[in-house]
């Protein structure tokens, strides 16, 4: 019997597994009680590995400007019920960026995901960049334009607000746009939908040349929700991403499509590995 429980916690989908089984998927909101309730009728679970859709350090969830959270230090709470767990819980594109390490069998590795909100990892010389806070990657935040709606982060000037599922929705909100995606924008759309369609491309072109030009990885893996939906975006996003990186460093690096199914999954399998950097 598996005694592994996998988590992917998004600001969409909640996505879990049982060791090497069928993974299920789920709304994210109330999250919590559902992988409790996972646990409380699996008796055989002894290890937890969550992918956390925001920003974790040491073992602790510090934020998460897209999860719906009901409470605050879930892993406790979880230790608290099942004292006999192990639990490992790491930010999701820190988690995908060790299942492409693994994948592509490379050292040097950047991913850059665009769902719900937008975020990045990086493995150097085979470990994860972590900074002091475990916070290194969060490039969804960084100061890109000013917009006329926030940010789940409390910001009105961040990259997230133009290249995520969140910001999106904001601007069909604020601008009365139509049911349409992004895609269907750049070549159907009305003229604002136009004008916001290649806005998302170009937050989303900058987000990958900067990726490139800061850390030098020898591959660029781009995946999330946006990117696998929106394939013209997908095209347009590669094509003028080169444009606005360090030619050297575009030389040297493979940009990749996220075509690892249930990526941040797999990684969180590894968290028990003694793979985390």
């Amino acid at each position: 019997m598996d005694s592994l429980l996998l988590a992917d916690v998004g600001g969409t989908y909640l996505r879990y597994r049982l060791g090497s089984g069928e993974a299920v998927r789920s709304a994210a909101k109330g999250w919590e009680e559902q992988l409790i309730g996972v646990i409380a009728t699996h008796s055989q679970i002894r290890r937890v590995a969550i992918a956390f859709a925001g920003q974790v350090s040491q073992g602790q969830i510090r934020s998460a400007p897209n999860v719906p959270l009901a409470g605050g230090d879930f892993p406790a709470e979880l230790r608290r019920r099942f004292p006999y767990l192990q639990i490992a819980i790491e930010n999701d594109l820190k988690c995908a960026a060790l299942a492409y390490q693994h994948h592509l069998g490379s050292d040097s590795i950047a991913v850059l995901y665009a769902g719900s909100g937008i975020g990045s990892a990086v493995i150097s010389e085979g470990r994860i960049v972590r900074g002091s806070q475990n916070l290194a990657g969060e490039i969804g935040h960084i100061r890109y334009r000013n917009a006329p709606f926030s940010c789940g982060c409390g910001k009105t000037d961040c990259l997230e607000l133009f290249g995520s599922g969140s910001g999106i929705e904001k601007h069909r909100h604020f601008f009365q746009l139509g049911a349409g995606t992004p895609d269907v924008w750049l070549t159907a759309g009305s003229p604002k939908e136009r004008e916001v369609a290649a806005e998302i491309v170009e937050a989303l072109a900058f987000a990958a040349s900067l990726m490139i030009t800061l850390y030098n990885p020898s591959y660029l893996v781009i995946g999330g929700g946006i990117f696998e939906h929106n394939p013209r975006v997908r095209d347009h996003v590669k094509e003028r991403a080169a444009s606005g990186t360090f030619p050297p460093a575009w030389k040297g690096c493979r940009l990749v499509d996220g075509d690892l199914s249930d990526a941040p999954l797999v990684g969180a399998g590894l968290l028990f590995g003694g793979q985390l950097g």
